[in-house]
C-alpha cells in the first residue's frame, strides 16, 4: 500500500544526499588520521602503499546496532546454498551472521513457495501498462532525495523496503510479517544515522540481488574480490543465460509491485544508470530522471556509503587500498556509460537534474520534472513539495577539503564530465549537511 504524502515527509526517510550527519566528524580535519593514511591509485604506483583515506581521513563508521540483521537474511534457502558456493571469507568475528542465515532462509523457502502457489498464475498473466519510472545517478548524487520526494504523490507507488528483501514472497506475508518485524529493524540508516522502515521507499536492485545474487551489491559478500561482480553493473556484461535471469526477475519484481498497486512504479537503483540500454529493451516506454553531482562529494561520500554497507553487512573488512580504487572505478564507469547511452532515450522521456538546484531550488525542479515527463496533479503536488522545501531549508552544508592527489585522480578520468556540467575542478570540496540550530 502506497504512503499517502500526508503520513510520509520526503524528510522522515533518510535523505543522505541532503543530511549526511554521520560524516560530519569524519570529515572535517584533513589530519586526524594522517599517521595511518595516504593515497592509492594504480597509475601512480608509488602510492600504493600508503593507507587509503577518504579527503585526509579513514572514516569511521558508525553502528546503528543492527547486529545479526544483513541484506542476506532475505535469502532463500537454495540463495544461501548459492552465495556460499562462492565461498565467502569470513572474519570470526562476524561468523554469527551466517550461522543466523540457516535458520532464517528456509522460511524464505517457504514461504516463496506458498506465495508462487497463490500469486503465481496472477503475476504471470499481469501486464504492466503503466511505464516504470527510473530515477538514475551515481550514489550519493541525490538520488534518495529524489525518489522520496516522488513517491509523496499517491498517483504513485515504489518498493519499499520489506518488498525488495522479501520479493519472493511479500504479496502473501507483507502485511502479518512487517508488523511482527517491527522491533528487529535497525531504527535507523547506518550511513546516515536517519529513520529507517519497511515501508519506506527502498532501492530495487536489493530484490535483484536477493533473487539473481547478479548486482553489484554482491560486492557486500565479497569486498576484496570485484571478479566476482564486476560484471553485473552492466547487465550487457552478463553473459546470456545471466541476461535473461537477470530481466526475467525485473519484470517479475515489477509485475509483482503492479499485482500489489496498479500504478506507475518509481524505481530507484544507482545501478541502472549502467542499464539504460536494458531497461529500455524490457520497458520502452519507461520515463528517466537523471540527478548529478560533484564528483568529489560523491566520491568522499560514496567511500562512507561503502564502508557503512560492509559493516553492517558483509562476513569481512574490505582492505583500504580495494576500496578506495573499487569506488574511484565505480565513479569513472557510471558516469561514463549513463553518457554513452542517454541518447537512446526519447528527450520527451527523459530529465536531468543537477543535485545542487534540486537542494536550493526543489519546487522548481519538481516542476520540470512533472511538465517533462508529462505528470498530472503538479496543483495538486505543489504545496506539498513546498513543505518539503521548508524542512529541506533547514539544513545547512559544511565544506570540507579534500586533499589534492585525490582530487586530480578524480579530474583525471572524470574531465569531460566535469566539462560538460560545469563543475569547478579546482574546488575540492566534499559537499554535507547538518541540521542548522
Amino acid at each position: 500500500m502506497t504512503t499517502t504524502p500526508e503520513a510520509r515527509s520526503a524528510l522522515s526517510h533518510p535523505p543522505a544526499e541532503v543530511v549526511e550527519q554521520a560524516l560530519d566528524s569524519q570529515l572535517k580535519s584533513t589530519n586526524t588520521a594522517a599517521s595511518s593514511g595516504g593515497n592509492h591509485h594504480a597509475h601512480q604506483s608509488h602510492a600504493a602503499s600508503k593507507k587509503v583515506q577518504t579527503s585526509g581521513e579513514v572514516t569511521k563508521v558508525k553502528s546503528t546496532g543492527q547486529g545479526l540483521f544483513t541484506v542476506w537474511h532475505g535469502l532463500t534457502f537454495g540463495g544461501l546454498l548459492q552465495l556460499m558456493a562462492k565461498r565467502p571469507r569470513m572474519d570470526y568475528s562476524r561468523a554469527l551472521r551466517l550461522v543466523s542465515l540457516f535458520f532464517i532462509c528456509p522460511f524464505n523457502s517457504f514461504y516463496g513457495i506458498v506465495s508462487g502457489l497463490i500469486y503465481g498464475r496472477k503475476i504471470q498473466n499481469t501486464q504492466v501498462t503503466k511505464p516504470p519510472i527510473f530515477i538514475l545517478g551515481h550514489w550519493r548524487s541525490g538520488t534518495t532525495l529524489l525518489h522520496n520526494l516522488m513517491t509523496l504523490d499517491s498517483q504513485f507507488t515504489y518498493p519499499n523496503l520489506y518488498q525488495v528483501m522479501y520479493p519472493q514472497h511479500f504479496l502473501l506475508t507483507e502485511s502479518v510479517i512487517s508488523k511482527l518485524a517491527a522491533p528487529f529493524l535497525p531504527k535507523t540508516r547506518p550511513m546516515d544515522n536517519m529513520p529507517a522502515g519497511w515501508k519506506l521507499p527502498q532501492e530495487d536492485e536489493v530484490a535483484l540481488l536477493i533473487e539473481t545474487q547478479l548486482s553489484p551489491y554482491l560486492m557486500v559478500a565479497f569486498p576484496n574480490e570485484r571478479k566476482y561482480y564486476g560484471h553485473t553493473f552492466d547487465v550487457r556484461h552478463m553473459s546470456p543465460s545471466d541476461q535473461a535471469k537477470w530481466k526475467r526477475s525485473l519484470v517479475n519484481f515489477v509485475k509483482k509491485l503492479t499485482v500489489r498497486a496498479d500504478k506507475p512504479i518509481v524505481m530507484k537503483s544507482p545501478s541502472h544508470t549502467y542499464r539504460v540500454a536494458t531497461l529500455l529493451e524490457l520497458f520502452p516506454d519507461a520515463k528517466f530522471v537523471y540527478i548529478h553531482r560533484d564528483p568529489y562529494a560523491v566520491f568522499s561520500s560514496s567511500l562512507h556509503l561503502r564502508r557503512t554497507m560492509y559493516m553492517e553487512n558483509s562476513f569481512i573488512e574490505p582492505t583500504e587500498e580495494n576500496l578506495y580504487q573499487d569506488t574511484l572505478e565505480t565513479l569513472d564507469t557510471c558516469l561514463k556509460t549513463y553518457e554513452e547511452t542517454r541518447h537512446l532515450i526519447p528527450e520527451k522521456n527523459l530529465v536531468e537534474i543537477r543535485y545542487t538546484d534540486l537542494e536550493a531550488h526543489p519546487v522548481e525542479q519538481m516542476k520540470r520534472v512533472y511538465e517533462t515527463l508529462g505528470f498530472e496533479g503538479w496543483d495538486r503536488m505543489k504545496p506539498i513539495f513546498e513543505r518539503e522545501a521548508q524542512a529541506m531549508s533547514e539544513y545547512k552544508k559544511n565544506r570540507f577539503i579534500m586533499d589534492d592527489e585525490t582530487r586530480q585522480m578524480i579530474y583525471s578520468r572524470l574531465k569531460d564530465f566535469f566539462d560538460k556540467y560545469g563543475y569547478d575542478p579546482q574546488v575540492g570540496v566534499a559537499e554535507n549537511g547538518s541540521k542548522s540550530s
